[in-house]
């Protein structure tokens, strides 16, 4: 349960952030107009709060890792709370939902399946 709702929270994390400087940018571009000292104040505000908020990030995704190795460990998907994994040589792989994990726990991107590459033998047909 808290795994999931730590997923979700990382998951949202950014636009959020996005968000709150986007608003604060807005709020210091009316301020120029209306009271510029309130306007230095946001920007250096928010140029300071950088350093927390990354920290903040990181800290929540290093948790998250934590618990995404332990659920590994027992066996446990964390993207569906189901099983069986399978470990291969690169990466944990669900069975049930077919989602990959690093060693270290991060979520793998679903890619497209892989094309069939062709062999030095075939031929290429022109139409014309």
């Amino acid at each position: 349960m808290i795994l999931r709702i730590l997923r979700s929270v990382n998951r949202a994390y950014p636009f959020l952030v996005l968000g709150g400087y986007m608003v604060a940018f807005a709020l210091a571009f009316i301020c120029v107009f209306t009271f510029p000292l309130g306007a230095l104040v946001l920007i250096i505000g928010s140029v300071l709060s950088l350093a927390f908020v990354v920290f903040f990030g990181e800290t929540l995704s290093g948790i998250e890792g934590i618990l995404t190795r332990r659920a590994l460990k027992r066996n446990r998907c964390p993207a569906c709370r189901m099983g069986p994994i399978q470990k291969n040589v690169a990466a944990y792989q669900c069975l049930g939902c077919g989602v990959r994990f690093e060693f270290d726990g991060t979520q793998l991107s679903q890619e497209a399946p892989d094309m069939e590459t062709p062999d030095a033998n075939t031929k290429l047909i022109v139409v014309e």
